[in-house]
C-alpha cells in the first residue's frame, strides 16, 4: 500500500516512481542520495554532470548536492548543453547543536496551543499523508512518496500539526537519505516545512520544524541535517539559521528533462 502513495502532479508521481525504483538499486552506493523524490548525486565529481544527466533522462529530474557555489554557472550551462532545464538551491547544513537551537526556539516559543502534532508512521491512516499534501502542495513543496515519510523504505517520517477541528495546518519532515553502509548514513535531508496561508506569521513553520529536527535526532539517530533554500528567500534563511543550520556555500544544482516536466523548476 505505502508504494503507491504518491503525491503531486501526474508528471511528478511518475518521478517518484521511477525514483523509487532507482532507489531500489542505488541505495548502498554511497554516492547517491534519495528523500523520496528523485535520486540525486551527492558528490562534485569530475563525471557529476554527465551522471546528472543520465539520471534526470531516467527518472526525468536529478541534482548534484554539494556543488562549490562559484562552480554552479558553469555546471548548469554544461547540463543546459545537455539539452537539460536547470534550477539551483542553496544548501544549508547543521550539526548536533542544531538539536540545541531546535530546543531553545521551542522553549522562547512553543507550537500554537490549539496544534497537536501528527507524526506519519507505518501504520498511519492514509488521511494523514493526503493531509501532509494538502498542505504542502499548495505551498510549493512536494511530499516524499508514503514509504519515506511511513518509514518503510527509509528511516523517515512526516509530521502534520492539526488544529483542534483536526484541519490540517503545517507539515514538516526528515529522512536519512544518505547510504546507510555509508560514512553519511546518520546525514538527514530536513524540511518540507509548509504553514496554510491563514496561519502563516504565527512562527508554526519554525516551532513544527524544530520538533522535526529533535525527533529526527532522537528517533532516526541523525547527527547531520541539511536542506535547500531558493536564493533569495531571507524568511526562510532566517527560519533556517535559527534552528542551526547554515549556508554550507555549496549549491545544488538541479537539472530537468524538459521532455518529462514542463515546468523550470521542481518543488522543494
Amino acid at each position: 500500500m505505502a508504494f503507491s502513495e504518491y503525491f503531486g502532479t501526474p508528471d511528478q508521481k511518475r518521478m517518484q516512481e521511477l525514483g523509487a525504483c532507482l532507489d531500489l538499486l542505488l541505495r548502498d552506493d554511497p554516492r547517491f542520495v534519495c528523500h523520496g523524490r528523485a535520486v540525486q548525486l551527492y558528490d562534485f565529481t569530475d563525471d557529476a554532470v554527465e551522471i546528472v544527466a543520465a539520471i534526470a533522462r531516467l527518472v526525468g529530474v536529478s541534482a548534484c548536492e554539494d556543488v562549490p557555489r562559484a562552480a554552479s554557472p558553469d555546471f548548469r550551462d554544461r547540463l543546459a548543453a545537455l539539452g537539460l532545464k536547470t534550477d539551483v538551491i542553496s544548501r544549508f547544513d547543521g550539526d548536533g547543536t542544531a538539536v540545541d537551537a531546535a530546543r531553545a526556539a521551542l522553549a522562547d516559543r512553543p507550537l500554537a496551543e490549539d496544534l497537536t502534532i501528527r507524526v506519519v508512521g507505518v501504520d498511519s491512516p492514509s488521511e494523514w499523508l493526503q493531509q501532509f499534501a494538502d498542505v504542502a502542495l499548495p505551498c510549493g513543496v512536494l511530499p516524499p512518496q508514503g514509504s519515506v515519510m511511513r518509514g518503510i523504505s527509509r528511516p523517515g517520517f512526516g509530521m502534520v500539526a492539526v488544529d483542534r477541528s483536526g484541519r490540517p495546518v503545517a507539515t514538516a519532515g526528515s529522512v536519512l537519505n544518505h547510504s546507510l553502509r555509508g560514512p553519511r548514513a546518520r546525514h538527514a535531508q530536513w524540511g518540507q516545512l509548509a504553514t496554510i496561508p491563514e496561519r502563516q506569521g504565527e512562527g508554526i513553520a519554525k516551532a513544527l520544524g524544530a520538533h522535526a529536527l529533535i525527533h529526527s535526532a532522537e528517533t532516526l539517530g541523525a547527527v547531520h541535517f541539511k536542506t535547500g533554500i531558493k536564493p533569495g528567500n531571507a524568511p526562510s534563511e532566517r527560519l533556517c539559521t535559527g534552528l542551526g543550520l547554515r549556508d554550507s556555500g555549496r549549491d545544488i544544482v538541479i537539472g530537468i528533462d524538459p521532455t518529462a516536466f514542463s515546468a523550470d523548476r521542481m518543488t522543494a
